[in-house]
Parts: structure tokens; sequence; C-alpha cells
């Protein structure tokens, strides 16, 4: 059933409800950019392979050239406006941005976007359909800058989960390097090597490792071999033996960092303190 039907040359816009239940995806593509936004139903998309079981209030991308389709599971109500439009009917000077979502979608990064129930989506949509009932001199142009409207918003919302997501990706590294050198810190380690094994630039590592921990990477070995070296003299390690067990090259560099932390020299005595 079409509640809502807007269809010109650079833009058509549907809002449709359905009631019966399909036994297979409706897979097609085309050359234009689809927004499928889910108000209510029972149904799975299919995106270049990937299945996606969309909440009410959410939104899929479509970039141009993307197989994609939609199965209905039940013959409950299956609720949603879909929206499709050619680049050239956004400005010139803003196609870049507005549609960069869509790029990020063909990677799989952002193809599907939640308001966390805010219905903020729906909002943008409203006043698109609200286009039906305006004059045709200045239909094109209320189009064009609600659509406007709408891609910055869905730019936001990308860029909110991208953040979200580099934030907790950056966390799980810093947890995972903390854990390899705590359990390699009497090892030879070095920033190649991290970068190496984590995937992940020197510069980069040390700014995700900074904001965590307050602290750069040598800066953190340097700190817990000096501990390890001190609790080994503690229990009765000379000062040579202990800086080699903790990973000093050579007992110079081990002196120095010692007196640096500690503020004397490892020949004096004195309970060991906790790592600040």
């Amino acid at each position: 059933m079409q509640l809502v039907d807007i269809h010109t040359d650079s833009i058509i816009l549907h809002h449709t409800v359905d009631n019966q239940k399909t036994d297979r995806y409706a897979l097609h593509c085309h050359n234009f950019y689809e927004v499928f936004y889910f108000i209510a139903g029972d149904v799975s998309y299919l995106v270049d392979g990937k299945r996606y079981a969309p909440k009410p209030n959410s939104i899929l991308l479509i970039a141009p050239h993307v197989f994609h389709g939609v199965k209905i599971e039940s013959d409950s109500a299956y609720e949603r406006i879909s929206l499709h439009f050619v680049p050239s009917f956004l400005p010139l000077e803003n196609q870049s941005i507005l549609l960069s979502p869509f790029q990020t979608a063909y990677g799989y990064a952002n193809v599907y976007l939640t308001d966390d129930g805010q219905k903020d989506f729906h909002h943008f949509f409203k006043q698109l359909m609200d286009c039906r009932y305006m004059d045709e001199d200045y239909r094109e142009l209320s189009l064009r800058i609600r659509l406007e409207a709408l891609l910055s918003q869905i730019l936001f919302t990308s860029q909110s989960l991208k953040d979200r997501s580099e934030s907790a990706s950056s966390t799980t590294t810093v947890s995972s390097v903390i854990k390899y050198l705590n359990d390699h810190i009497g090892e030879p380690v070095t920033l190649d090597d991290l970068s190496s094994k984590f995937y992940i630039s020197k510069h980069h590592l040390n700014k995700i490792f900074r904001k965590a921990t307050g602290t750069t990477v040598l800066n953190y070995v340097i700190h817990k071999r000096v501990v390890m070296a001190q609790n080994l003299m503690l229990q009765g390690q000379s000062a040579n033996t202990a800086s080699a067990i903790a990973g000093f090259g050579d007992y110079s560099s081990f002196y120095r960092a010692y007196k640096k932390i500690f503020r004397h020299a490892p020949s004096v005595k004195q309970t060991p303190i906790l790592l600040q």
C-alpha cells in the first residue's frame, strides 16, 4: 500500500506498507543513491552479501552499483520510506561531503545507521514528504534543500558512530599493547616491533597510548623495568643482575633511569613505591 509517492526526474520518495511475507531476497542494483528508512515490521536486508535486521527508526545507505534486496520475514506490517536520488540533484560544491557516508557504506563501515530511538531521521523524512503539498514552482527547490538537511544529519550520525568505533578500537588496542608489554617486559621491545605486531603506525600508537595512560610507550616500559629491577634487588639480586633480567641492555642506562625515577642511586636501600 502506497501512502506517499513523490516522483521527479531527480528524486523518488515512497512511503509504503506491505503485509505479505516473501521467501527470498529480490536482489538488484542501479546507478543512483538510496536511503531506506525502516519504521516497522519483520524484515531483513541483504547488502552486497551482508545481512541486516533493522530496528525501528534506523536507515540503510545504498551506494550506486551495490547489490541489495529485502526479504519480508512474516505477515506483520512492513512499513518503510525509500528515497532514491541522483547525485546531480545536489549542488556540486556539496556533493563530496554529503555523499561521503555512502562511500564509507560501500566499505561496510556505516551502511546501517540508527539514531538510538530519538526519531531524528523521521523528522527529516517527514519534511521531504510534506513537499508533495507544495506548488510545483518551488517544490523542486524545497526537495533539494530538505534532502541536503537529511544528508547532513546522516553525515553527523555516521561521523559520531565512527568516532565511537575508533575510540573503542583504540581502547582495545592499548589494552592489548599493555598486556603484551607486561608479558615481555624483560625482553627487547621497540616501537617498530609493536607497530608491526599491532598493525598501527608508531605515531598513532604513541598518540593513543599517551591518551589512555598519560605517558609514552617508552616511558611506560622504562618505569615497569625499573620497578621490576628494584623488586629483584629487594629479593637479593645484585643491581647488575636485576637490571639485566628487567631488560636493560647495559647497567649505565639502568642507573640513569633508576636515579631519574627514584631520585637516588640503586645502591640506596629503600622500600619500593608503586608506579604512578
